[in-house]
């Protein structure tokens, strides 16, 4: 299992960003599309982690490449507690200039 923390460009989307990490589209998405998700990878938007200087807002992704279990429920309940825990960590407010 791999986690990702990403910075882009503000004003684009997670869906965005999933096509940059892999080939397979997530099948699922919660949230209005804020978190995109499958059996063995889920993609997440952080919300108020925005870099002040350089505009770019910060994304999450967590992926469990090579296992033959899928749990789409599971990878949904993974990224949004990730990106929960990303947004009140000190990256978050790295390039908030506070």
């Amino acid at each position: 299992m791999s986690t990702t923390q990403a910075w882009l460009e503000k004003g684009k989307t997670t869906a965005y960003f999933a096509a940059g990490q892999t080939l397979q589209d997530p099948d699922r998405s919660a949230s209005g599309g804020r978190f995109l998700y499958s059996g063995n990878q889920s993609f997440g938007k952080t919300q108020g982690c925005v870099d002040a200087k350089y505009q770019e807002e910060l994304y999450t992704a967590v992926q469990a490449e090579g296992s033959k279990h899928k749990d789409a429920d599971a990878m949904k309940r993974v990224i949004v507690s990730y990106t929960d825990t990303v947004e009140k960590s000190a990256e978050c407010t790295a390039g908030s200039g506070a």
